[in-house]
């Protein structure tokens, strides 16, 4: 400690009792104290005469205002002080809180919780959804716990010093964000740029970057599923349509795209494949699939490059699907779906594990009820035995388990046998054969 002794002692106290069942319990039999004694540094500086002599006038003015009580180590009496008590009394308490230039942890647990509500009844948020769903947990833990959750933000101290930033204007702002998010995926508004929507929000376009973003990968972290086989935090983000930069759709095949203005995008002319970003895709009215008769969902680039280069048959329309689609994506591949003749067969090749056959599920659920996995099977796991990684993590054989019960992944339950029974999954990079 250095000088200023009332907003230091103060501020120490009020840091513990946040801490104590007296604030999380309301318990009438709690204490709350500090040892002077058990500070090194404090008592280093009480060395000094004059430093001494403030401290000790310090706790007899705050004794005088009844904010806190003190007691003297055993015949030590007007030398060494034993222990300091904050008064726990509502005036004394919200006195200390505001001599200390603090806002009680009371007060902003029930701000953050008003906010929360005031997302919650928005309309913003798909009810029933995962991001609702978070949000009326992190409500009741706040009721519950009567604390800030880690994915909000809160004062804090550094360096000793304490932190003046407005976090609940931060916490506003992050709700923002996620309600911007939540409403994009659920009525498919498509791609915003991060920067764009920095830029529209809060008038500065690295704030959202620079200020919320680390928050809200750690919310989107936390809402998904099986965490040991989570996509990277830009999939996860681009999954509510928040993107870097516009994104890029490959496709190879017999495919035109239409334009709203009238302008054709002869997809079918480049043979080794074609390109059209999600920009473009908001201007298009509708797409033709021409002679098509398969369409094929592949996951990895390096694979949906080999097929389309080596063993795309000239009915196929191949799709680089990515994993992880954002809500561009997936008006791009419904406008695809809807153009397809009809009876034409829809399939999907993933990696044969737990990502692969979720990001499949996904893909049936949504768009293609008719998809069926391709190369997903026991005879590719054999076929390519040797390429096979080992499951060595007993926390992912659960997870495969659960999946055994759920009706959704059915189709996949013979080589979800397989792979518990033998250990092993496959990436589809193993199933490049030379050429």
């Amino acid at each position: 400690m250095t000088a200023g002794y009332e907003q230091r002692i103060l501020n120490v106290l009020l840091d513990k009792y946040e801490r104590s069942k007296a604030y999380t319990e309301n318990s009438e039999n709690a204490r709350v104290l500090l040892k002077p004694l058990s500070s090194e540094r404090l008592m280093e500086e009480l060395e000094d005469p004059e430093q001494k002599a403030s401290f000790l006038e310090t706790l007899d003015q705050l004794s005088r205002d009844g904010l806190i009580r003190y007691s003297w180590v055993r015949h030590e009496t007007g030398n060494l002080i034993d222990s300091i008590h904050l008064v726990l009394d509502p005036g004394s308490l919200e006195e200390s809180y505001r001599r200390t230039g603090r806002t009680a942890k009371a007060d902003r647990v029930r701000e953050l919780m008003r906010d929360i509500d005031d997302a919650l009844t928005s309309g913003s948020l798909e009810h029933g959804g995962q991001m609702e769903s978070f949000l009326l947990g992190q409500k009741k833990r706040l009721q519950e716990k009567k604390d800030i959750p880690r994915f909000f933000f809160d004062t804090d101290e550094k360096n000793g010093e304490r932190n003046k930033e407005d976090a609940a204007v931060l916490n506003r702002n992050l709700l923002r964000v996620l309600c911007v998010m939540d409403e994009n995926r659920m009525r498919r508004s498509g791609d915003c740029m991060e920067r764009v929507l920095s830029a529209g929000l809060f008038g500065d376009s690295k704030y959202f970057e620079h200020r919320l973003k680390s928050r809200v990968f750690s919310i989107l972290r936390a809402m998904a599923p099986d965490r040991e086989d989570l996509p990277s935090d830009d999939e996860l983000l681009g999954e509510y349509g928040i993107v870097r930069w516009p994104e890029i759709f490959e496709l190879t095949g017999d495919l035109t795209a239409v334009r709203k203005d009238g302008g054709r995008i002869a997809c079918g002319s480049e043979p080794s494949g074609a390109y059209i970003n999600s920009l473009t895709v908001r201007e298009l009215d509708h797409v033709t699939c021409g002679d098509v008769r398969r369409i094929l969902f592949i996951e990895n680039k390096a694979n949906y490059v080999w097929y389309s280069l080596y063993q795309r048959k000239p009915e196929e329309l191949v799709l680089y699907h990515g994993g992880c689609y954002s809500p561009s994506k997936k008006i791009w591949f419904q406008m695809i779906l809807d153009a397809a003749p009809q009876g034409t067969e829809v399939l999907h090749w993933s990696d044969i594990d737990i990502g692969g056959f979720r990001i499949f599920t996904r893909l049936r659920r949504e768009l293609a009820p008719q998809a069926q996995p391709w190369r997903m099977d026991v005879e590719t796991l054999r076929q390519f035995d040797a390429g096979t990684m080992p499951i060595t993590d007993q926390r992912y054989l659960n997870a495969l388990k659960k999946l055994l019960d759920d009706p959704a992944y059915e189709i996949f339950d013979e080589v979800i046998r397989y792979m518990i029974r033998h250990r092993v999954r496959l990436e589809q990079e193993q199933c490049i054969l030379p050429q």
